[in-house]
Formats: C-alpha cells, sequence, structure tokens
C-alpha cells in the first residue's frame, strides 16, 4: 500500500487525486463530503463510510451518495444505500431522501423480507415523487439508485440477507478466503443498470429483488454503491484484498469508521465517482 495525497494507492495511482481541493462556497455537516458511522449490538454489528469522489471534490460539489440503516427488532436490521445521479441536478438530496423512506418503511411494516425490501425501494419513489418540482416532468431532478437490505439473524448462528434496488448500486457477500460475491444476478459483474427513481411509470418502477442470501458466522455483508463496485469488479488483484482487508478488520473490531474512511478514499486510475460502503456482520460473542 502507497500512500497518497487523499488515501492509499490501489494500483495505478489517480494523478486527480493529488490536487488541491477548492473551497466550497457554503458547507454544513449534512452535506459534509467525508462521513462515516459505526457500531455494535448483541446480533449485529454494523459501519459505514461514505466519501466525495475526486470528480465533484475538484468541482466544489458535495457528497451525492447516501446510507442510512434502523433496527427493527432484537435480531433484524433495515438497511440502505443510494447514489443520486449527477446530472440531475438535486440527486444527493434525491439520495437522502430515498435511504431515509426506504429505512421507516422496513420499522413501519411487517411480512416476508424480500416483499419488504421491494416495498421500500417503491416506497421510496413514492416519496420522490412527491418531493420533485411540478416542472421536472420526464427528467426528474432527484434522481437516484436505491439498494434496500433486511439482515435476520437466525437462532443457530447463522443469518440471511434479502435484497432489492433499483439501479446499479449493489451488495456483495464477502466470504469465506476473502472471495466476494456479488449478490444481484442481472447485471452482475458489468455495472450496467442504469434504472433510478423516481420513477413516474405507470406500472411501477421497477425493481430488482435478489434471492434471499444465507450468510455464516465469518461473513459480511456489504452494500456500496458504483464508486466502490466498478474498482472492485476490475481489481481483483488490488481493490478487491484490500477492501475484504478493511472488512475484515472491521468484523474484528480492528478497524474504526474513522480509519474506513481514510481508506475509502483511495487513489486509482480513472476511479473518481462518490463512493459509500455498509459492512454488516454477526458479533463474535452473542
Amino acid at each position: 500500500m502507497i500512500l497518497g495525497p487523499a488515501g492509499p494507492v490501489w494500483g495505478r495511482p489517480s494523478v486527480a487525486s493529488s490536487a488541491s481541493v477548492p473551497l466550497r462556497t457554503s458547507v454544513s455537516a449534512a452535506g459534509a463530503a467525508y462521513r462515516a458511522e459505526g457500531g455494535s449490538s448483541p446480533y449485529f454489528g454494523v459501519m459505514a463510510a461514505s466519501v466525495a469522489g475526486v470528480s465533484h471534490r475538484l468541482a466544489a460539489r458535495c457528497n451525492e451518495d447516501a446510507f442510512a440503516w434502523h433496527v427493527l427488532g432484537e435480531a433484524r436490521l433495515g438497511l440502505a444505500v443510494a447514489d443520486g445521479v449527477s446530472s440531475a441536478g438535486r440527486g444527493g438530496e434525491g439520495a437522502e431522501l430515498a435511504v431515509a423512506a426506504a429505512t421507516h418503511w422496513l420499522a413501519c411494516h411487517e411480512g416476508e423480507d424480500g416483499d419488504l425490501c421491494r416495498g421500500a425501494v417503491r416506497s421510496a419513489n413514492e416519496r420522490l415523487l412527491m418531493a420533485r418540482a411540478p416542472q421536472a416532468g420526464a427528467a426528474p431532478e432527484l434522481c437516484t439508485t436505491l439498494t434496500v437490505a433486511v439482515a435476520v439473524r437466525a437462532p443457530g448462528g447463522g443469518w440471511t440477507a434479502s435484497l432489492a434496488r433499483v439501479g446499479d448500486s449493489t451488495a456483495f457477500a464477502l466470504r469465506s478466503g476473502g472471495r466476494w460475491e456479488e449478490l444481484f444476478a442481472c447485471g452482475a459483474g458489468d455495472g450496467t443498470s442504469t434504472d433510478a427513481i423516481p420513477s413516474a411509470r405507470a406500472d411501477g418502477v421497477a425493481v430488482e429483488v435478489a434471492p434471499p442470501v444465507a450468510m455464516s458466522s465469518e461473513e459480511v455483508l456489504v452494500l456500496m454503491t458504483d464508486g466502490v463496485a466498478n474498482p472492485l469488479r476490475d481489481g481483483p488483484s488490488t481493490v478487491a484484498p484490500a477492501l475484504g482487508g478493511l472488512t475484515g478488520a472491521a468484523a474484528a473490531g480492528a478497524l474504526s469508521p474513522a480509519e474506513l474512511l481514510f481508506h475509502l478514499d483511495f487513489s486509482r486510475r480513472g476511479s473518481h465517482d462518490d463512493r459509500t460502503v455498509v459492512m454488516v456482520w454477526l458479533p463474535a460473542a452473542v
């Protein structure tokens, strides 16, 4: 690992990462370029980090990714990540509204976990349709991707994850032995999905639901935006092991949210998008 001005270098360094970041005209904590959070319960450990990409920082723009989670019960956890569409104008705001609406839906409803995740995406879509400007028409300015998950602890020690998404934000499982497994079948490995919400389609928003995922007590679920997923896919010998090491360290209690944030701000040629990860695992002792 080579340390650069913004963080470690994973692969060929990005020339843009060495440039001085312009001072933004106006900033509040809610719009910070760097965000991190984490904690542990008897049932789940969670750590999240989100950083504005080099392209946004050099343009004096905010981080347009968002994340959220909500404890749904002693052994249940709802999570969401979203990636605001940069060309939408208010994509970052849309991402924040989407993760808040999705996790609120999960907290207020019961049912099969896959159906809950699908309903959470549709609820977020409705929230964005209500919030958009009337003149937005077919090009809503709050456009964002969204991935939703429900993690459930099993009495026997393992756990399951149910997932749904719209767009190219995604989820991976870090399996035993450091192997990354992408959990959505449609577009897995190429990140080509361009769907987003809000959608005013008469037949409703197209939601992709992943098959239920069985997780062992040693494995970690990681939700992420494409600013992390794309480098992970094309960096099997650089980004994949580096992120795997961080994920394992977080689950072992050997990494803080601030340290995760530092490493997520890695330098890599061509990787300039906003980056967000949310990691979920089982604590060592329950």
